[in-house]
């Protein structure tokens, strides 16, 4: 074939790898991504629908997808352009040979991806009496397109004007009119190939582009230019055919070889059996689940589920994402959950999912810690071993391609993750559109949907308005949600918010966005009254007296699970201590204080001790902070409780009597003991800074106090009503009113910085980076320190890899340890960080299993975790 101008330009270049030739045209680039998307767009009906959804201007689907693929073979426009073709000196002599001897300026600044938008508007057609210049909405599909390397770009871009003298006067006239040329050239034979064929002219208007569907195909694009980009798909080839038929040529490779499915992008769901597939031999449904196969979730929306701790909500939700799979209103499942404690629970409950929802599923597994998730290794282990052709597809796996990178966390079958994870989709965070493009092809779960504050729940409520601007879906759940909150929820899917009533909605409910009124259960599913004895253990520290604290032995030496749950690490840390010191029953600590090679251990031995298949070998006692609150199987027999709000205390109680099995003597009925301040005090002291509002305290102080008893399923509104009712009861002192509003005050700016975080434009933090990890909390997040000995390796004498070392992260993790971010000003103010944003503690053995740093003071014990005094 002939050669062009557009001959001379490459796209990819890599002289030290075995390439031949050591360049790869820039027409066989743009349309070896134009191939993926074509065949992605083809294999996925839930990428044409949120297409459709997003650009209702456009009803042709035909002419939709050739807008999208006439945009996407521009997405390196910026490449056509000398200063960027000098990036490679290596490759130009073979290349462009004229360019060698008179090389282009300004080449060591050049962006091509805002460069590209700067000549794209350019380039825009002209459409006659329009001022300024151009077709309306080219701008919009140009900046998605050329901003496919993280940053959407537009015309009020911080650095637009710095492209100004790369538009012209950056080389010789006749290099500057060649490329111009090349760029003409290009956009005719884009028009050519994917417009016209469609009976569009190439200086025709593309539909309105919004910033939902700029974040949309900004989205697509990237993927597509990830996998378009990989050589070992893709190899380098000299100009040798002509653009259609080397496109239609790399279509036909992704189909034969089916590289969509082996990177993890594309799997088959299987026919909805019916919520009885998911739950154990001999079982039922039962409660909320017996709505789930009447439902017929047949249409994407928003679905909420109220009902009670243990009553099955897990499988009732991944029942109703079924159904839209099979119904191809989704491809995949993204199950958010609010730690990773949780995250790591349930992923051993989706690979039993996967199992029967897929035929071949990869399952992600998406949190900061993720790689010392012994079951996530393995997976990944399968996907690797496929990858490499050595065995077949794992029924669950993950594929290679999917783990090499946190941004692809939502693009397999189904992701497990913290809710940080989808909130960095809405944040001014590189690649947030990766992210967003996942969860608009997937079931969007988020568990415990109540125990988030106002910032992550103003990005929260940005997340769904986004998923239902492009046809999603998610289902929300919770045991304990504020009706104010379950209604501001659900008018993220309405035009116009719901009218307030003050009737108290039935429960448990299901709520779906197309009805005004909850599904409730039959009178023959309605769950059994539950009621559960309470009783106020009155301390000034909240803490168990000696009495307690026997009564705690007693009660483990009877054969009872014991349950003690402190809102403090000091607090926990320091009942575990006067309770082993006794050395009469089996006592386990778990709280988040530890470093991650412990913590692991202790989070396993927990949930084999004290969960639903625990073996039944004595009494034993648990000492833990929230991190047992929500989203773990837990089953106790007796629970102790510092005194918290309503709904985290009803979570906590959702841990108690929590399936059928003996009771030991005297533990037959529900029990919860609430430690609790002297009556009439209005000072929570460290409590009240924890959760911010004394009214939520002081109320459900109240409540026990009056009740002595809470009736489930009633009290999961009457109580957490009372409690969360923004009027003042009569008698409430005046100091815990004027708290409540400072709080609520606070709130609402939270609420309003979250909102105003997702409207920014600008990306500056790449998604990885601490800065980022900020993003998702409102407050200064805690400090990671790493504890070494005093020769500087781990406090086993390990010797840690060097941090070029690809084990140096899995290192760096085990033996880091997280503290509170009010230590960094006191108890941390002399132990600067390193280069990795950790605090580096040099610490003494000072016994078996014990060590002492003493420049902090610090003392790391691996039975008690890190701590700031002797506990003994």
């Amino acid at each position: 074939m002939e050669t062009t101008t557009l001959d001379h330009y490459w796209a990819k270049a890599d002289t030290t790898a075995e390439h031949d030739p050591p360049w790869h045209p820039f027409a066989h680039h743009a349309l070896d991504v134009c191939a993926v998307a074509a065949e992605l767009w083809a294999a996925s009906p839930r990428t044409r629908a949120a297409f459709a959804t997003i650009f209702p201007a456009e009803p042709d689907p035909a002419r939709r997808r050739a807008w999208v693929l006439y945009f996407i073979a521009l997405h390196d426009l910026g490449k056509l352009h000398a200063c960027f073709q000098c990036k490679a000196p290596d490759v130009l002599p073979l290349s462009w040979p004229t360019l060698t001897a008179r090389p282009a300026s300004g080449c060591g600044r050049f962006d091509h991806g805002l460069v590209g938008y700067a000549l794209g508007r350019k380039l825009a057609p002209t459409v006659p009496g329009r001022r300024p210049r151009g077709c309306p909405h080219w701008c919009g599909w140009f900046g998605a397109v050329t901003g496919h390397h993280g940053e959407v770009f537009y015309d009020e871009h911080p650095r637009l004007n710095d492209t100004k003298t790369l538009l012209a006067g950056y080389a010789d006239p006749d290099i500057e009119a060649q490329d111009h040329a090349a760029r003409r050239d290009w956009l005719a034979q884009a028009a050519s190939l994917f417009l016209e064929p469609q009976g569009i002219a190439a200086d025709d208007s593309p539909p309105p582009c919004d910033d939902s569907a700029r974040a949309l195909l900004a989205g697509f694009c990237s993927l597509c230019d990830w996998i378009g980009s990989d050589s070992a798909h893709f190899p380098y080839r000299a100009p040798s055919e002509p653009a259609a038929d080397y496109w239609q040529c790399r279509r036909q490779y992704i189909r034969d070889t089916g590289l969509l499915h082996r990177l993890g992008l594309l799997g088959e769901s299987q026919p909805y059996p019916g919520l009885a597939a998911l739950l154990r031999d001999g079982e039922r449904p039962r409660g909320v689940q017996t709505l789930i196969d009447a439902s017929h979730a047949s249409r994407p929306g928003l679905t909420l589920i109220e009902a009670p701790t243990g009553s099955g909500k897990t499988e009732a939700a991944l029942a109703l994402a079924w159904q839209l799979l099979a119904a191809g209103e989704a491809e995949t499942i993204v199950f958010a959950l609010p730690t990773q404690a949780t995250a790591n629970a349930m992923l051993g409950r989706c690979v039993d999912f996967a199992r029967h929802a897929f035929d071949d599923a990869n399952l992600v597994l998406a949190h900061g810690h993720r790689d010392l998730n012994a079951r996530f290794r393995a997976l990944v282990e399968r996907g690797t071993h496929s990858a490499a052709d050595t065995q077949p597809p794992a029924s669950v796996q993950c594929a290679h391609w999917l783990a090499s990178s946190r941004k692809r966390v939502f693009l397999g079958q189904l992701g497990v993750c913290t809710i940080d994870q989808v909130l960095l989709s809405v944040l001014p965070v590189r690649h947030n559109f990766i992210r967003a493009f996942g969860l608009h092809r997937a079931v969007l779960i988020v568990d415990e949907i109540h125990a988030y504050d106002a910032y992550m729940q103003g990005l929260l409520d940005e997340v769904l308005r986004r998923q239902r601007a492009t046809g999603g879906s998610a289902i929300l759940l919770s045991a304990t949600l504020p009706s104010r909150i379950r209604e501001r929820l659900l008018d993220t899917w309405r035009d116009t918010p719901a009218t307030a009533t003050t009737t108290p909605a039935v429960y448990p409910a299901l709520w779906r966005d197309d009805r005004t009124t909850p599904q409730s259960l039959p009178t023959t599913e309605q769950p059994p009254v539950r009621t559960v004895a309470l009783e106020l253990w009155r301390d000034p520290g909240l803490r168990p007296d000696a009495t307690g604290i026997e009564a705690l032995i007693e009660a483990a030496r009877r054969g009872a699970r014991v349950g003690v749950v402190m809102n403090l690490v000091d607090d926990a840390q320091w009942l575990a201590q006067q309770l082993r010191d006794r050395d009469a029953v089996p006592v386990d600590l778990f709280h988040a204080r530890l470093r991650r090679r412990d913590r692991q251990d202790i989070e396993q031995r927990v949930l084999e001790r004290y969960g639903r298949d625990a073996a039944e070998d004595g009494g034993r006692i648990l000492v833990a902070t929230q991190v047992i609150e929500q989203s773990l199987d837990l089953d106790l027999d007796w629970l102790i409780t510092q005194l918290c709000p309503v709904d985290l205390l009803f979570q906590r109680i959702g841990r108690l009597h929590r399936h059928q099995r003996a009771r030991p003597t005297g533990f037959e009925t529900p029990r919860c003991s609430v430690l609790a301040p002297p009556e009439g005090t209005e000072d929570y002291g460290l409590h009240q800074l924890i959760y911010g509002d004394a009214r939520l305290l002081w109320r459900t102080e109240r409540l026990i106090r009056e009740q002595h008893e809470a009736r489930f399923p009633a009290a999961y509104r009457d109580w957490i009503e009372t409690v969360y009712d923004d009027r003042p009861q009569d008698d409430e002192p005046d100091a815990i009113y004027a708290c409540h509003c400072g709080w609520r005050d606070a709130q609402r700016a939270a609420n309003d910085k979250a909102i105003q975080l997702t409207r920014l434009n600008q990306t500056q933090f790449r998604d990885n980076d601490e800065p980022a990890r900020a993003l998702t909390r409102d407050g200064e997040l805690g400090v990671d320190v790493l504890l070494l000995d005093g020769a500087g390796h781990t406090l086993e004498g390990e010797s840690l890899p060097a941090a070029t070392d690809p084990a140096w992260e899995e290192a760096r993790l085990l033996n880091t340890c997280p503290a509170p971010s009010s230590w960094k000003k006191t108890t941390l103010a002399d132990c600067p960080c390193d280069e990795h944003g950790l605090v580096p503690l040099h610490m003494e053995t000072i016994g078996p299993g014990r060590w002492r740093c003493p420049r902090s003071g610090l003392i790391y014990d691996t039975r008690l975790g890190l701590s700031r005094q002797p506990l003994d």
